[in-house]
């Protein structure tokens, strides 16, 4: 019995060694492996939709596997800059230095990506092999450093300055977007204080008067920025730091250009057409949801404003009745005595004219309003219920409109508020196209009268 309790001791313990040695051998692999590459969400002013690149493990040890692009058209690379690998960075520079400067997505270079997150050590890893890559802008004409001060990523805009200054690139600083703003005017947008210190002592003193108050699209400088969008903390600060600088309102500026390059400031008369511009909405900058919120709270306002004043319309109205009585001896009445009911507009006692027109606008006001409240709310919960309140708003801004109509002008009214209210959203969709010609013929007459 001791004899084969001694063996089955042994195969245990043989077992046990056995299972040891793999599980060392194991961890000595796992030990081993290549770290994965795990980056954050990366983030697009123009899309609020995340963005995540992986890299698990791989390393592209060929030259054709560094140009394929990923699913959000990004390459190794891209992913490796975004994430901070700077070994993985210098490695794949190692194949080709032109590697630096692919284009993914949106003409985004690997820089590109540094810059929006910030990695310092991989700007400096990726510049110092290629210099010319902090030249390269994306489609929207932004470079690295643009990207740095949209993205609030100050140790970025400090890592770029130092290398363009260090590599004799100033031009680097007075590059604009396709919006014709420099880093200055985007940092000063975003209130960045310290970033506008770096970016306004790297420009050289020669020329600092001139580049703080470099003028974008819309004949904006900073300090008009800064003015045009007050907050309230910080201000003061940067408006002090802009003008020790020499910055002054786009309007008194008497700064000249001394280079060759055409001025984007030719004409002002452009100034409103690119004001109206810049604040159109646009597909891949501004999110639908919050330009769908903003139309709710428009069309909204529209509705309460119109259905009030069905319920007390101009002048207002009658507070008793009366009836004149036939008399030989009367021939006029005063306007006092003529005769009206209850509760009747009283603008539309003495004006029938002015009170139709009332109620037709107010009438086609209230409609739009009531549609475009239809489709915005299209999908949401209670979709039902809503829908039925606003039809029932429909019926009483046109029974208010219609009771406080005087007798000789209810026909119009009764004809307006119920046959032109139910028909005003297809006219609207039918005149959309001319009425969109028309604005852009009135618009260019307005330019052509500037322009005298």
């Amino acid at each position: 019995m001791d004899h084969h309790g001694n063996i089955q001791t042994n195969i245990i313990c043989s077992l046990s060694l056995c299972l040891l040695c793999i599980i060392t051998k194991m961890d000595a692999f796992e030990t081993h492996q290549p770290i994965e590459i795990l980056t954050d969400p990366l983030y697009n002013p123009f899309n609020s939709r995340s963005e995540e690149h992986v890299v698990a493990g791989k390393f592209p040890r060929q030259r054709s596997s560094v140009y394929d692009l990923d699913k959000e058209g990004f390459t190794p690379l891209h992913a490796a800059a975004g994430a901070g690998q700077v070994e993985t960075v210098r490695a794949i520079l190692g194949i080709d230095k032109k590697f630096c400067r692919l284009k993914g997505r949106d003409g985004k270079t690997p820089l590109h990506v540094a810059a929006m997150r910030g990695k310092t050590d991989v700007i400096r890893e990726i510049v110092s092999t290629c210099v010319d890559c902090v030249e390269d802008e994306t489609v929207q004409g932004q470079t690295a450093l643009h990207l740095a001060v949209m993205h609030q990523e100050t140790g970025a805009v400090i890592a770029i300055v130092e290398l363009i200054t260090e590599t004799n690139r100033i031009e680097v600083l007075y590059k604009k977007d396709e919006q014709g703003n420099t880093a200055l005017h985007l940092a000063t947008w975003r209130k960045n204080r310290q970033v506008i210190e770096v970016l306004v002592e790297a420009i050289p003193e020669e020329s600092r008067t001139f580049e703080v108050n470099a003028m974008n699209k819309m004949c904006l400088s900073s300090l008009d920025l800064l003015v045009m969008f007050p907050s309230e903390a910080g201000d003061r600060e940067i408006y002090e730091k802009l003008t020790e600088a020499g910055a002054q309102r786009g309007g008194t500026t008497n700064v000249q250009r001394t280079t060759s390059s055409t001025s984007t400031c030719q004409e002002r008369a452009q100034s409103h057409k690119d004001l109206v511009k810049y604040f159109t909405f646009k597909k891949h900058r501004d999110s639908p949801s919050e330009a769908r919120s903003a139309l709710l709270v428009v069309a909204s306002l529209v509705a309460t404003a119109t259905f009030q004043a069905s319920l007390t319309p101009p002048g207002g109205t009658w507070q008793d009745s009366y009836t004149p009585e036939v008399s030989k001896n009367t021939t006029t009445n005063t306007p006092a005595q003529q005769a009206h009911i209850a509760g009747q507009s009283i603008m539309g006692t003495f004006n029938g004219i002015a009170f139709t027109l009332f109620v037709f606008f107010n009438t086609i006001g209230f409609s739009v309003s009531l549609s475009m409240l239809n489709i915005l709310t299209l999908g949401f919960p209670l979709r039902f219920q809503l829908q039925i309140c606003m039809m029932a708003m429909y019926f009483s801004h046109n029974t208010a409109m219609t009771s406080v109509a005087p007798d000789h002008v209810k026909l119009y009214c009764v004809l307006i508020t119920s046959i032109l209210a139910a028909a005003t959203p297809s006219l609207m969709r039918l005149l959309e196209k001319p009425m969109g010609i028309l604005c852009q013929l009135w618009d260019s007459m307005l330019q052509k009268i500037s322009c005298q």
